[in-house]
């Protein structure tokens, strides 16, 4: 989300930071960000792989095409999105502070570019994740509503979660002389805490409504798939938290205290690392806990490697 690249400038205009998680003058050490960009290839293959078959497995199987779905397609590009450029990107970033490149406006340009893009990305991550989180309380609640709400609806929610997205993402680029703390407090509050909220509490009221009609009809079987549902995009929803908190609290740290507060390489690394790899965990969410995604996932597996391993086979 907003902001890594302000990070890595905080620690690039501060006094060299001994010991601050790379080498002696404040910046990664080259073995590190080596070791980093190999866990990073990683994450960036399974994120991509991973979500194509997400999305591939929409469109080729009826069954999937659910209104829960089309919100879960949407978070898929957003983690493809991730995959196949905001982790190139930074592993890029980390070889240029690494090997102690002169800040150019080249570089500059791209560090603008990378934070807008990894913004959007992750802003569009968790408004998919509340949309999601609505439209389930919203189906849990008022099931006969959500069944006859037209499906133009709920493409009007997935074009303002792009939309809105792209706005925020685009607030520096369009108000330059913002100040980076007010921009960071804001995306802080108003695009983690308070989707965070909605989220939290429209689960909460979901849970409380399916156990009390779990207890006065425990047989009812589609109430028990949406409950499942919920759960499994409650596992993503957490998921989610543990991967982006961390980088959160570190990116408030470096904009109101980037002095006096130690600067580690080695966390920034870490913590991109996870909020990172949320993008290639969420379609082996999808995999083990929906019997559906799983089924389309071994089918496309074999179209795709059953052509390359039956020769080994004879």
């Amino acid at each position: 989300m907003i902001g890594p690249t302000n990070i890595t400038t905080s620690a690039n205009a501060t006094p060299p930071m001994p010991g601050g998680g790379g080498g002696e003058f404040g910046i990664p050490s080259k073995e590190s960000v080596i070791v980093a960009c190999f866990f990073y290839t990683i994450i960036a293959l399974v994120a991509v792989f991973g979500n194509l078959m997400v999305v591939t497995a929409f469109f080729i199987n009826d069954k999937l095409r659910t209104v829960t779905n089309y919100f879960v397609l949407g978070l898929a590009a957003a983690d493809i999105l991730v995959g196949a450029v905001s982790v190139p990107l930074w592993m890029y970033i980390l070889n240029y502070y690494a090997n102690q490149k002169a800040l150019d406006e080249s570089f500059k340009s791209l560090n603008e570019l990378y934070t807008a893009l990894d913004s959007f990305a992750g802003i569009s991550s968790i408004l998919h994740l509340m949309a999601i989180s609505i439209e389930r309380y919203f189906c849990v609640g008022w099931a006969v509503k959500h069944r006859n709400t037209k499906k133009y609806v709920y493409y009007v929610a997935l074009f303002l979660v792009w939309f809105i997205s792209a706005l925020a993402a685009s607030v520096k680029l369009m108000i330059p002389r913002i100040d980076r703390g007010d921009l960071v407090l804001l995306t802080f509050v108003v695009f983690f805490l308070l989707p965070l909220t909605i989220i939290v509490v429209s689960y909460a009221a979901i849970w409380k409504i399916a156990t009390t009609r779990m207890n006065n009809n425990p047989s009812k079987r589609s109430l028990k798939r949406e409950i499942r549902t919920a759960t499994t995009i409650a596992f993503v929803i957490g998921f989610f938290l543990i991967a982006w908190t961390p980088f959160f609290i570190t990116l408030i740290i470096a904009v109101y205290c980037p002095v006096s507060c130690p600067f580690n390489w080695s966390a920034l690394i870490f913590y991109k690392f996870l909020h990172y790899s949320n993008s290639s965990i969420n379609p082996i969410v999808y995999g083990v806990r929906i019997p559906e995604f799983r089924k389309t996932f071994k089918f496309l597996l074999r179209r795709i490697y059953g052509p390359i391993i039956a020769p080994c086979r004879n």
